[in-house]
């Protein structure tokens, strides 16, 4: 218990397809790491466990049986007999963050690992949630990783990941990019910033950097985690790996940077830069415009507001007792993606389906 306890946190947030897959990946590359692909069961468990302090071996079996309904977790293939194992003896006095520990101390890394000095956690949902993770983990800390905007709209837009709508996407890049950042006023020591860009141009500079922040020594090899492509087709269903996450296939490269530019319609960026607005300059990225007719605000109407619905409900979700929030983080996400998918894109959902079940 007490070298679990030890062990502090690291949490990389971020706006999807903004990188965060790669700093994750380059983390676990890390001899000193453990850092899975993104479940977030740490929060979604949390109403339910979280105040516990006292553990039975009932909690302790329906916490297990909880983790195995959490979106996502099925993908970090752990060995379930060693983690109930190692769960059950966490029987007695503890704390619901040693127990999440014990989740993260099993998974099966594609790297080999060393004495362990560092937990983390990649979640692009986590960005709203950073005020929570300090409580759970105290001294915890966050690598927030930021792209321009229209390429993240370009690449999400790629992937079928949210509703292609230009307003919708930017909007949820200001409530993320807002949100952390008042996070970070209050507790400074514990937020690093880094942008996409800087990170592909300069990757050894920036990598040194994350390393001091989060107290492990730098270690170069890390750079070469693309040579575990093998491993990676295994670790991901056929296909998925290709349409998502090539960049893993390849070294660290700038290609992926400036895509909107050929991309992109006029009016889309338009669109995108408006709803962005002065934050862009801010954090750093250039807007084409800066004034916007009459048209260009009603065309981004449907889409801020879809967004702030969206947000309202996930704050509204948070105010739920903790057995139906429970049950909503939980499963939500899944539910949602699939209901999506269904009316805006079936043929990707068939072939998703056949993936999961190849891999399966």
């Amino acid at each position: 218990m007490d070298k679990l306890n030890n062990i502090p946190f690291l949490f990389i947030v971020g706006r999807p397809r903004s990188g965060t897959t790669l700093l994750r990946t380059l983390f676990d590359a890390h001899c000193n790491v453990i850092i899975p692909p993104e479940c977030q069961f740490v929060v979604n468990l949390y109403g339910k466990y979280g105040k516990k302090t006292h553990w039975s071996k009932a909690d302790l079996e329906h916490f297990f049986q909880d983790l195995q309904t959490q979106w996502r977790f099925d993908t970090w293939k752990l060995d379930n007999k060693l983690l109930r194992h190692n769960l059950l003896e966490l029987e007695g006095e503890n704390l619901y963050r040693n127990i999440c520990k014990a989740v993260y101390a099993v998974y099966p890394s594609l790297y080999p690992k060393e004495n362990i000095l560092l937990f983390g956690d990649k979640n692009p949902g986590y960005t709203i949630y950073t005020n929570r993770l300090l409580k759970i983990f105290p001294n915890s800390k966050f690598i927030h990783i930021t792209r321009d905007y229209r390429d993240n709209f370009v690449s999400i837009k790629n992937v079928d990941f949210e509703l292609p709508i230009p307003s919708l996407v930017a909007q949820k890049w200001v409530y993320f990019s807002r949100k952390i950042h008042q996070e970070a006023r209050k507790n400074p020591e514990a937020y690093f910033h880094i942008r996409y860009e800087d990170l592909v141009n300069k990757p050894e500079e920036s990598l040194k950097a994350m390393c001091a922040f989060t107290g492990i020594s730098f270690q170069p090899d890390v750079l070469n985690f693309h040579e575990k492509t093998n491993d990676f087709v295994n670790l991901y269903p056929k296909g998925l790996l290709q349409k998502y996450h090539s960049s893993l296939l390849n070294q660290i490269n700038t290609s992926r940077i400036g895509l909107w530019k050929k991309e992109l319609t006029d009016k889309e960026v338009r669109q995108l830069d408006y709803t962005v607005g002065s934050l862009a300059d801010k954090i750093g990225y250039e807007r084409v415009y800066h004034d916007f007719g009459f048209a260009v605000v009603l065309q981004t109407i449907p889409g801020r507001t879809i967004a702030a619905l969206l947000y309202l409900a996930t704050q509204l979700v948070d105010k739920l007792p903790s057995s139906i929030r429970m049950n909503i983080l939980s499963k939500g996400p899944r539910v949602l993606g699939t209901a999506f998918l269904k009316v805006f894109n079936p043929k990707k959902l068939r072939e998703m389906n056949k993936m999961l079940v190849d891999y399966k």
